[in-house]
């Protein structure tokens, strides 16, 4: 019989919370007039960027990390939604914690519509990403896609939206 020894169990590193945040962007996100939609909801991903500071899970040999999700400030203007992203969440550290971009969840009321997640293009203004939101798909919820397919979609589900997310200069 052999015993394996020295297996470890150690946790994940946690981002030290910014006491005094100073850097913040601003995402605007439009939605169809007479969708369904009538909330949004905005979470940022954090993820470590140097796996350096992960502990080794041993015998495995894989790097123990974890994803943290921190919902942020949506205030609706006029017909649009305005979320206000923390881009210094936290504290520097030898993780080196990044933002890697915000889901963004469309609700009516409670009932969750679609959601799609934002990459870094669009925080920075690289980009502005337009798509077509399925409100049921195989799940209970839909999801985005480019608005190119707007057609497919909507022919799909009487009840898809457009929807527009971009920097706020």
């Amino acid at each position: 019989m052999s015993v394996l020894s020295g297996c470890a169990n150690p946790p994940a590193p946690s981002p030290t919370p910014n006491p005094h945040p100073q850097h913040t962007v601003k995402l605007k996100i439009t939605v169809e007039k007479g969708s369904e939609v009538n909330r949004v909801e905005v979470a940022s991903q954090w993820v470590v960027s140097d796996l350096a500071c992960a502990p080794v899970i041993w015998p495995a040999g894989n790097t123990r990390v974890k994803q943290v999700e921190v919902q942020e400030q949506v205030e609706k203007v006029r017909d649009d939604y305005i979320a206000t992203i923390i881009m210094d969440r936290f504290l520097a550290d030898k993780c080196h914690w990044i933002n890697g971009g915000p889901d963004i969840t469309y609700f009516h009321d409670d009932h969750r519509l679609s959601g799609v997640g934002v990459n870094g293009d669009v925080l920075n203004g690289k980009l502005t990403l337009k798509m077509t939101c399925l409100t049921k798909l195989l799940t209970n919820s839909g999801t985005c896609g480019l608005r190119d397919k707007e057609s497919f979609y909507k022919s799909e589900d009487k009840n898809a939206f457009n929807a527009t997310v971009e920097l706020l200069k």
